[in-house]
C-alpha cells in the first residue's frame, strides 16, 4: 500500500468507526488543520462508511437479538382541540 491509501484507511476507519465525542474534540482542538485537509479530501469515502455502518446498526441480527438504536419520528396531530376533548372525556 501506498503512504496516501494508508492515510485515507487510516482516516476513514478511526474517524467513521471509533469516534466518539471525546476524541474528536481533542483531535479538533490539536489537529484541526491536518483533520479540515483529510475530511475534505476523503469527504466521499467517509460519508459511504457513514451510511453504511448506519444501515449495518439497523439490520435486525440473528437470534432475535435487536439492534441497538431509537425510532426518532415525529408524530403530528391535526385535530388538537378535538383529541383533547375526547381525552377529557375519557377521564371524566
Amino acid at each position: 500500500m501506498m503512504q496516501k491509501e494508508i492515510e485515507k484507511q487510516n482516516l476513514v476507519l478511526r474517524y467513521n468507526l471509533y469516534k466518539t465525542e471525546k476524541e474528536l474534540t481533542a483531535s479538533l482542538t490539536h489537529n484541526s488543520e491536518i483533520l479540515d485537509k483529510l475530511l475534505r479530501e476523503y469527504a466521499g469515502e467517509v460519508d459511504r462508511v457513514n451510511k453504511t455502518s448506519y444501515l449495518s446498526e439497523r439490520i435486525v441480527r440473528p437470534g432475535g437479538v435487536k439492534p441497538q438504536g431509537f425510532d426518532a419520528t415525529l408524530k403530528i396531530n391535526f385535530f388538537p382541540s378535538q383529541r383533547k376533548s375526547g381525552i377529557l372525556k375519557k377521564a371524566k
